[in-house]
């Protein structure tokens, strides 16, 4: 097939997929659970807005890309799930299939308000898997989100008509590094992983009952029916399912997560695992950290610590 064939043939199935309101295919990273990542030589590091190009995309980017704080003094406020879909139900009801660059004055202080504090949420995690490449992480399949889907009671199949949708939860690069040495492992909280072809893999656990803890964002790229509803309708033939998400706000970025069922550490959490400084400094034990801004930075990175602090050895 000459060459105009061939691009005419890629346009037309294209064309033909966005017709069909299905995905096209892109690369996802294989990984299948958290691990220390080395950040320092990340192009993207410094950059909160990412790759994004216009104002709306910059400002969300840079809400996700939020660094984690210091809880301890904070009093952060617990939903289930039930209780997180009423709080965002009013803003929800208002803006259904708006973007950020469609609102109104008065609800882009509603929601500068909304998107400003730390919260807590409370459920099962039932299904994870790790994002594809977006431009809040400069469109790198390496340095990917990972996405927890919670839900108000377990779930022991993986997602299928008529099944509730949940709410999303996300892990970024930023944070992930102190999640894992507080010890937290997806496969051991999930019952579900999918893997980049969207097929489904039992972890061999029930879904676990886990408190995750971060900042609340509207993600409104999300903001449409096809995207949000309570129950799912279907699945189309790239095995994606629709509706998948309950509302478009989510808890992103996670900063921390508590394991509720059971309070077992996991063996190579904290106390085994040993960090040195970027500057060639001598090990030290990660738990001697408090999770601060600075402290945090030793863990998971951050520019004001400069750029060779951080790596984890």
């Amino acid at each position: 097939m000459r060459r105009p064939q061939v691009g005419a043939a890629f346009i037309a199935v294209v064309l033909l997929a966005g017709l069909l309101g299905l995905r096209t295919p892109q690369e996802i990273s294989e990984d299948q659970e958290l691990t220390e990542i080395h950040l320092t030589g990340w192009n993207c590091i410094k950059r909160l807005g990412g790759s994004g190009r216009s104002p709306e995309t910059v400002e969300r980017n840079t809400l996700k890309n939020r660094w984690a704080v210091d809880l301890s003094s904070l009093a952060v406020k617990s939903f289930d799930t039930a209780g997180f879909l009423k709080h965002v139900a009013d803003f929800d009801a208002e803006t259904k299939g708006k973007r950020r660059k469609d609102l109104t004055p008065d609800e882009k202080r509603r929601l500068e308000i909304l998107e400003a504090p730390i919260v807590s949420l409370t459920g099962y995690l039932v299904l994870a898997y790790a994002g594809p490449p977006e431009t809040c992480n400069c469109s790198s399949i390496e340095f990917h989100d990972w996405h927890l889907e919670i839900f108000e009671e377990p779930v022991d199949h993986p997602p299928q008509p008529g099944d509730p949708t949940p709410v999303i939860c996300e892990i970024t690069p930023r944070t992930q590094n102190a999640i894992y040495m507080d010890g937290i492992r997806i496969q051991e909280l999930a019952t579900f992983f999918r893997r980049p072809d969207v097929t489904y893999e039992s972890t061999g656990h029930k879904a676990q009952k886990v408190r995750l803890t971060g900042y609340l964002l509207w993600d409104d790229e999300h903001n449409d029916v096809k995207d949000v509803g309570t129950t799912i309708h279907s699945i189309a033939r790239n095995r994606y399912h629709n509706p998948w998400r309950a509302t478009a706000w989510e808890i992103h970025p996670v900063i921390k997560i508590e394991r509720l069922d059971e309070t077992t550490p996991h063996p190579d959490s904290r106390r085994s695992a040993r960090f040195r400084r970027g500057d060639g400094s001598k090990s030290i034990w990660a738990d001697e950290f408090a999770h601060s801004r600075r402290d945090c930075a030793h863990l998971c990175y951050h520019p004001a610590c400069g750029e060779n602090q951080g790596r984890i050895r």
